[in-house]
């Protein structure tokens, strides 16, 4: 599968929850994705592109699934052509002694995925150039918390009238992170007088007008 073109890296600058030297919020900078693609479009693609038999890249990251968190378990750094996996340990808070912290102290934060330099520099060499989108003002995580113009234009109704909206519509009207857009959608479902409801449909989380 060859591009023809290349297009821009398109980002978004945010403020963070820290004040720099000067008192001003510092600043932190996301990618903005314009799609999502699926294992099964991923095998398809494989299939097309790379004449590799259907089904074989599912079947193959299903086995990798299975057999990576053992090899994990067994003190193991796994290595692939596209990184290294390794479990993420964390401290569950600030601490300064090393002599008083404790197994209790220490949790499972995820996976310490480091991508190959071929990788790497294969994905770099996708974007000729960076490209800031300033379409979308940053504003506060308090202002996307509350009832506001981006949540009312990616409010979709079901056959009953009932509005909802995912994590991954209100991500791409607003522009912010994946994370950020769950955290603001989960406040709105709370208080005395909640936006929205939560439900869990599938592995999707829906969120409904109160």
């Amino acid at each position: 599968m060859v591009r023809q073109k290349k297009s821009p890296l398109h980002v978004t600058i945010y403020p963070s929850n820290f004040n720099g030297k000067n008192g001003n919020r510092m600043l932190y900078v996301s990618s903005n994705t314009h799609d999502e693609i699926t294992i099964d479009e991923l095998d398809a693609l494989c299939h097309e592109y790379e004449s590799l038999p259907k089904g074989y890249v599912s079947r193959c990251f299903d086995a990798l699934i299975h057999i990576i968190p053992q090899l994990i378990g067994e003190h193991k750094r796994v290595h692939t052509p596209l990184g290294s996996f390794y479990i993420k340990p964390q401290l569950a808070r600030t601490m300064t002694d090393d002599e008083k912290v404790i197994s209790s102290d220490i949790s499972l934060s995820g996976i310490d995925f480091r991508p190959t330099k071929a990788f790497r520099e294969a994905v770099e060499s996708q974007f000729q150039s960076i490209e800031i989108d300033r379409r979308k003002h940053a504003m506060s995580v308090e202002y996307y918390s509350q009832r506001n113009e981006s949540l009312e234009n990616c409010l979709s109704a079901d056959k009953g009238g009932n509005r909802f909206v995912t994590i991954e519509e209100y991500r791409r009207e607003t522009g912010l992170s994946y994370k950020t857009s769950k955290k603001c959608l989960d406040m709105m479902t709370e208080g005395d007088n909640p936006i929205l409801r939560k439900t869990r449909i599938g592995h999707t989380n829906v969120y409904t007008e109160v």
